[in-house]
């Protein structure tokens, strides 16, 4: 008799309350928190995009910043005053003498019609 072997079995069904009612409130949980985390990981990847997005704006503004203080410096040295001065607005220094250009137009007219 000493080779003989107790064999339990458990009974076949349904598993017991507790452990049903563990699941039923468990895996609602674990699906929440999944979908909660995936949220956050495309929220996280968007801001991060958009983070790259204005910090490439930024470099772009910077850049445009530099060219204008440089255009700034550039129209503050008298030659650049003289030239807006003489070009833009027409004035002249004393003692130039302003030199006008007229056209008639009515000249070429009067040949074009006597032909």
């Amino acid at each position: 008799m000493g080779d003989e072997r107790i064999v339990v079995r458990r009974p076949v069904g349904p598993p017991p309350f507790a452990l049903r009612v563990a699941a039923v409130l468990v895996v609602p949980l674990l699906l929440y928190a999944l979908v909660a985390t995936g949220q956050k990981a495309v929220d996280n990847y968007r801001l991060n995009r958009e983070a790259d997005g204005l910090r490439a704006e930024i470099m772009a503004l910077r850049s445009d910043n530099i060219q204008l203080q440089k255009q700034i410096e550039q129209a503050r040295t008298d030659t650049a005053i003289e030239t807006i001065a003489r070009e833009q607005l027409g004035l002249i220094r004393p003692g130039d003498h302003p030199l006008v250009l007229v056209s008639q137009p009515w000249i070429g007219a009067r040949q074009w019609i006597g032909r």
